[in-house]
């Protein structure tokens, strides 16, 4: 899952332009669905975790994973390839009204695609309230000047895979190192995918000392999809960690 804000929608109000958000308090789970062979049906949780009521929109959008890992719309990267679910999957409601610490689920359905994977990411974005625009008092006090105002909305995005036939997801880990960056040290590594399905797991690294082998740090739900053959990670290790220490570095799929 990832959060981004979505291009900023612009308003005539003030002079001064006015900045505000709209649906930090947004969370979703779970935060990726699979549809395996002969799975057919998921249900996806919304949360409104704000003290304010909220309304939601919820879409399908095809989005690619870039080389350095970024999830963008596939209508702007048009030459990658994405074998796209959005014509496979059907869910309902499509629009979401909660009260504050209101849940409502959406019912996900998915229908046999071929051999292969298809992925596209619902898309559950919080909507402007009513009251977002200035009030005709509040415009008339800007005089002649010319006024602006500017909502961002926030979105919460999660892949939705549909998988027929064999699934081929491996994944091997490559080009690992070390760098400095000043007092931090920085373990770089590149997580490849050699089958042609998404891997999707965490990174985890331990230490190995007298004591023993225990964790040391991890990055969580790291995906790498059919478009990228690899994409590198970086995690930050704790202060300690000593020169000449061993560590083991474990990719566990999810």
């Amino acid at each position: 899952m990832f959060r981004y804000l979505l291009p900023a929608v612009a308003f005539l109000a003030i002079a001064n332009p006015v900045f505000a958000q709209v649906g930090a308090d947004l969370n979703i789970s779970p935060k990726r669905v699979v549809f395996g062979p002969g799975e057919r049906s998921a249900t996806v949780y919304v949360f409104n975790q704000g003290d304010q009521p909220a309304t939601y929109s919820v879409e399908l959008i095809d989005r690619v994973m870039t080389a350095d890992g970024q999830i963008v719309a596939a209508a702007d990267n048009p030459e990658t390839t994405l074998d796209s679910a959005r014509d496979l999957v059907q869910y309902t409601p499509r629009r979401i009204t909660l009260q504050p610490r209101e849940s409502q689920a959406i019912r996900v359905r998915a229908r046999p695609g071929g051999d292969g994977e298809h992925r596209s990411h619902l898309t559950v974005t919080a909507l402007p309230p009513e009251n977002a625009g200035f009030t005709v008092d509040q415009a008339a006090a800007g005089g002649d000047d010319v006024t602006l105002q500017v909502v961002a909305l926030f979105s919460v995005s999660i892949p939705v895979i549909v998988r027929d036939g064999a699934v081929d997801a491996r994944a091997d880990i490559d080009r690992v190192s070390l760098t400095q960056d000043g007092a931090q040290t920085l373990l770089s590594l590149d997580l490849v995918r050699n089958g042609t399905s998404s891997v999707y797991g965490d990174v985890e690294v331990f230490i190995e000392d007298a004591a023993g082998r225990r964790p040391l740090t991890a990055v969580r739900g790291v995906a790498v999809y059919p478009e990228v053959a690899r994409r590198t990670v970086i995690a930050a290790l704790p202060q300690g960690v000593a020169s000449g220490q061993t560590l083991t570095i474990i990719y566990r799929d999810d």
